[in-house]
């Protein structure tokens, strides 16, 4: 008996049967669809997640100081141990060879900003001039920060494109020059703006990073001057991008090094760390992928439930068959074509299901990323590994059946009622 005759055999058992076959389909669909549609979900989190990084750029490093004995624990430091201005100045001695751009961030807070009667809810950030490229800032008019606005601690402001459009009802270029009334901390204070940035928000997996606050930008010497009580003698932490994006890790450990030597080997309080947003994306894209495997692990559970239930229908059919098999045996079918009928006929149940699977899966997997605001389609490789996974369950579940129909004796079959 060729291929071709024993395949329409198989389909035309399936078809008798259509309502049990379907069901005994299900459990491979609901299998593949599983995997399929979490390991979508899982490749749009990580894709959210690189993404928010690179809006930060990759080749920034934060520096900071922490209590000894936890990590980012600031509860028993003094001024005296934080980045006082020898370690500024050495951070400043290192730009242009190790690195690119610092920044130094200055007192703000929330609150908002008003014009006329319009209002809207804002972050006042006090920084550097180096945060537009960090930030990746995207000037649409105007200007950001410079150098001078922070020696001399100028009111100026530079604010997004956002917060222009509802709160001045006007273009970008039309604001230059008009002053920025902020409500901080419960204090009025008035900036000049000299500049707008288009507004990014910042997702990870559908939440805003930002909690969909709007960035003001000032001077952080101006901050400073406006919501702190006192002159800023020290920094807990300063941002950093580093030349050579190959060898962070490196540079910024040989920084540390060279700043716990110098000013911090007597401190029995105070230490020294940084996070580079390289590792950070490592770790995440890690811890992704342990989770993604993890839960596809579970739901793959449910295809060998599915092989199970493969097998179940066609041990019952062989049963209801045994006459049938009986009478192809009395018309000299062998061992070999018996087996093989029966084996096509769990390889196209899998076969069948796995298609229906990989549709289910597809679907789940790209709705649900796109509820996290990263649409994504599952890869080639997920799919090929679900066909072919279902093939082997077909193989494999349906191998014992066709055997035990194989095996029979042709006379008892045909006596068989």
């Amino acid at each position: 008996m060729d291929l071709m005759e024993t395949i329409k055999l198989s389909l035309e058992g399936l078809k008798s049967n259509k309502l049990r076959s379907f069901l005994t389909m299900l459990g491979i669909i609901i299998g593949i669809g599983s995997v399929i549609g979490i390991t979508t979900i899982g490749r749009s989190l990580t894709k959210s997640v690189n993404s928010a990084f690179e809006s930060i750029g990759n080749t920034s490093v934060y520096f900071y100081v922490t209590n000894k004995d936890s990590e980012f624990d600031d509860g028993n430091l003094r001024d005296s141990d934080l980045f006082t201005e020898n370690i500024v100045n050495y951070f400043e001695s290192l730009k242009g060879i190790v690195i690119d751009d610092l920044v130094y961030e200055g007192a703000g807070g929330a609150g908002t900003i008003k014009e006329g009667r319009n209002k809207e809810n804002i972050t006042v950030t006090a920084t550097s001039e180096g945060l537009k490229n960090i930030n990746k800032v995207k000037m649409l008019a105007g200007r950001f920060l410079k150098e001078e606005d922070i020696q001399r601690a100028k009111p100026v402001a530079v604010i997004p494109d956002k917060v222009v459009e509802k709160v001045y009802k006007t273009n970008a270029s039309e604001v230059l020059g008009k002053e920025a009334k902020l409500e901080v901390n419960g204090k009025l204070v008035v900036f000049t703006i000299v500049g707008v940035y288009k507004y990014e928000d910042v997702q990870i997996g559908g939440q805003s990073l930002t909690g969909g606050m709007y960035q003001i930008y000032i001077p952080r010497t101006t901050g400073d001057r406006e919501f702190l009580n006192e002159p800023r003698v020290s920094y807990q932490g300063i941002m950093a991008t580093l030349i050579n994006s190959e060898t962070i890790e490196e540079e910024s450990k040989k920084i540390v090094d060279n700043i716990k030597e110098k000013y911090y080997k007597d401190n029995p309080r105070a230490d020294v760390k940084f996070q580079s947003a390289k590792s950070q994306i490592s770790q995440m894209n890690s811890a992704m992928s342990s989770i993604q495997v993890a839960i596809a692990a579970i739901a793959a559970i449910s295809l060998l439930v599915g092989g199970i239930g493969v097998m179940n229908i066609l041990l019952v059919s062989v049963t209801e068959r045994t006459r049938e098999i009986g009478i192809r045996k009395a018309l000299g079918a062998t061992k070999g074509d018996i087996r093989k009928q029966f084996i096509i006929e769990s390889i196209i149940i899998c076969i069948i299901g796995g298609f229906f699977g990989i549709v289910l899966g597809t679907t789940i997997g790209y709705i649900g990323s796109k509820l996290l605001k990263t649409p994504t389609f599952p890869s080639i490789v997920s799919i090929v590994i679900a066909v072919g996974f279902s093939m082997l369950i077909g193989i494999f579940f349906g191998y014992y059946p066709a055997n035990k129909a194989a095996k029979m004796d042709p006379i008892e079959a045909l006596r068989y009622e």
